[in-house]
């Protein structure tokens, strides 16, 4: 199922009596939801009329040589940074 994997993904422990529980009670409201009558509300994309703002983009940075002479360790103007690896479960 796909919720147990992701729950395993994010390190969650659940249940199986707590996870039946939680996941007949969504059902549950979603059967609700089933009730409304919709037919007269208009269909939409966007609930806020909102806009984005945006600004000018400006290049605001060091130059590349003053940015690496400040790292504790680089090569060949690369940053180097130690490795990460995750254990496949």
């Amino acid at each position: 199922m796909e919720v147990k994997k992701i729950a395993k993904l994010a390190y969650l422990i659940i249940e199986e009596k707590e996870f039946k529980k939680e996941f007949l009670a969504i059902l549950g409201y979603v059967d609700k939801l089933k009730e409304l009558d919709v037919s007269r509300v208009e269909e939409t994309s966007n609930l806020s009329s909102s806009k984005n703002v945006l600004r000018k983009d400006v290049e605001e940075r060091k130059e590349t040589k003053e940015i690496l002479k400040l790292m504790p360790k680089t090569t060949n103007n690369y940053l180097e940074v130690k490795e990460v690896f995750f254990e496949n479960e």
